[in-house]
C-alpha cells in the first residue's frame, strides 16, 4: 500500500526541515473528529508522483488541484474509518506489527526509524494508530467491493448480448526487405538505393529466394537475420499507412513493388492471412469478469461514499 512509502516521505521531509509533527494543526473535522496537516501532507506525498513528478515538474495550478484531491481523500478516508468502526471491523495486533516492521525495514533499521519519528514528535503508538486506521479503511472498502462478484451465468449473458464485439480481427503476416535511406541523404544516394531495391525486386520476380535476399541485403537489423519476417499484425497496427496499404493489396505469396517510407525503400511479401474469427466464451470469460466486476465495484464504492457523505458533517477549516 502507499501507506509505507508516503509516510516515510513525510517523516523524511519533516526531518530535513527540522519541523515537528506533534500537535500539527487541524485542517478539517468529520463528524467532529479532527484531521491534521500531517494526514494531509501524507496523502499529498502519495498523490504527487502519480500525476507527473515532483514539485519542480508540476505547475501551480496543478499543485492546487493535487492539494484539493489530497484533502478530499483524507476526508473520504476518515468517513470510511468511522464506518469501519460502526461495523465492528478490526485490525489485529499481528497485522499492525507487520506493517510497522515493514516501515522499519524500509527506513533502514528499527533504530533509525524510531529515532526519526522521535525527532519529529511522533511516538511508536501514534504511528501504530495511524497504521490501524489505514488498515481499517482498506477493510471497509474491501467489505463493500467484495459484493461485486459476478456469476458465470451473468458473464455468459453479457457475452451473448455483446457477441459481435468479441471477434479476433483479420490477421496478416508479412516479411520485408528494407534498403535504408538516411533522412539527410542526397538525391544521388537515394537514387542508388532505389536502384538497388529495384534490382532485388527483379531477382525475386526471376525466382530467387525472398528470405535469402532479405538476409543478404535488408538493412533492418531486427528482421534481416530471420529472413525479413515482421510478424503478425492486424489492420491499423502498422506505423506507416503507405506500407499497410501495400500489405492490404497483396494476396498470400505475392510481393509488392518497391514502396517508399520514411525509413527507405521496402519490398514486402504477404506470407500469411487469417480470416476474422469469433472468440468463444471461454476465451474471453476472464476479461469479461474483470471488466464487469470492476464496473460493479466502482458503482458500489460510489454509492457507499455518497451515502457516507450524505449523513456526515464535514468542516474544512484550512484549505
Amino acid at each position: 500500500m502507499n501507506l509505507l512509502r508516503s509516510l516515510i516521505i513525510v517523516i523524511s521531509i519533516a526531518l530535513f526541515a527540522g519541523t515537528s509533527l506533534a500537535g500539527t494543526p487541524v485542517i478539517a473535522k468529520v463528524n467532529g473528529k479532527p484531521l491534521t496537516t500531517f494526514e494531509l501532507n501524507e496523502e499529498f506525498q502519495a498523490l504527487l508522483p502519480m500525476v507527473g513528478g515532483y514539485h519542480g515538474n508540476v505547475s501551480d495550478e496543478r499543485m492546487t488541484e493535487i492539494k484539493k484531491q489530497a484533502m478530499d481523500n483524507v476526508v473520504d478516508r476518515e468517513l470510511q474509518y468511522q464506518d469501519a468502526l460502526r461495523k465492528g471491523l478490526s485490525a489485529s495486533g499481528k497485522e499492525i506489527e507487520s506493517e510497522f516492521s515493514r516501515m522499519e525495514k524500509a527506513y533502514g533499521s528499527s533504530r533509525k526509524f524510531r529515532d526519526a519519528i522521535k525527532k519529529i514528535g511522533l511516538t511508536k503508538d501514534e504511528v501504530k494508530e495511524y497504521i490501524k486506521k489505514r488498515l481499517l479503511t482498506a477493510k471497509a472498502k474491501e467489505a463493500v467491493t467484495a459484493k461485486a462478484g459476478m456469476s458465470d451465468e451473468e458473464l455468459r449473458d453479457y457475452y451473448q448480448k455483446n457477441k459481435e464485439t468479441f471477434n479476433k480481427p483479420e490477421e496478416f503476416r508479412a516479411s520485408h526487405i528494407l534498403i535504408g535511406v538516411e533522412p539527410a541523404a542526397s538525391a544521388e544516394d537515394r537514387g542508388k538505393k532505389l536502384q538497388l531495391a529495384g534490382d532485388i525486386l527483379a531477382k525475386i520476380k526471376a525466382g530467387e529466394d525472398f528470405i535469402k535476399l532479405a538476409m543478404r541485403h535488408s538493412t533492418d537489423a531486427s528482421t534481416a537475420p530471420i529472413g525479413g519476417d515482421i510478424g503478425a499484425f492486424h489492420k491499423g497496427m502498422m506505423a506507416d499507412d503507405t506500407l499497410e496499404k501495400a500489405v492490404l493489396s497483396l494476396k498470400v505469396g505475392e510481393v509488392s513493388d518497391v514502396v517508399e517510407s520514411l525509413y527507405g525503400y521496402h519490398i514486402i511479401m504477404l506470407t500469411g492471412l487469417k480470416p476474422p474469427t469469433q472468440l468463444n466464451f471461454d476465451d474471453v470469460k476472464t476479461g469479461i469478469r474483470m471488466k464487469l466486476e470492476k464496473k460493479k465495484a466502482d458503482e458500489l464504492y460510489k454509492d457507499w461514499m455518497e451515502g457516507l457523505k450524505a449523513g456526515a458533517k464535514i468542516e474544512i477549516l484550512k484549505k
